[in-house]
C-alpha cells in the first residue's frame, strides 16, 4: 500500500511550511492563515488539524499519513 505523507513544520520565523511526499507545497504561511490553508486548500478536517497542532506544539513539526485513495491537492 502506497503511503500519502504530509508534513507540517513551524519555521524559525514563526511561519509554517507544508510538504507532501517530501516535496515543498507551500512555505511562509503566517500563523493566522495556517488553519485555513490546510483545512480549506488541502482538505484536512478539524480533527486532523487538532492533531497537526498537537504534534507541532510538542516537537515543531507534524507528520500525517493518510490512506491511499485520499489524495489532496
Amino acid at each position: 500500500m502506497k503511503q500519502n505523507i504530509w508534513e507540517f513544520v513551524k519555521d524559525e520565523d514563526g511561519t509554517y511550511s507544508v510538504f507532501h511526499m517530501s516535496k515543498l507545497k507551500k512555505k511562509r504561511i503566517p500563523e493566522r492563515w495556517f488553519q485555513e490553508q490546510i483545512c480549506v486548500d488541502y482538505g484536512f478536517s478539524s480533527n486532523e488539524y487538532t492533531e497537526i497542532r498537537r504534534q507541532i506544539e510538542e516537537g515543531g513539526k507534524a507528520t500525517i499519513v493518510l490512506a491511499t485513495g485520499i489524495l489532496r491537492n
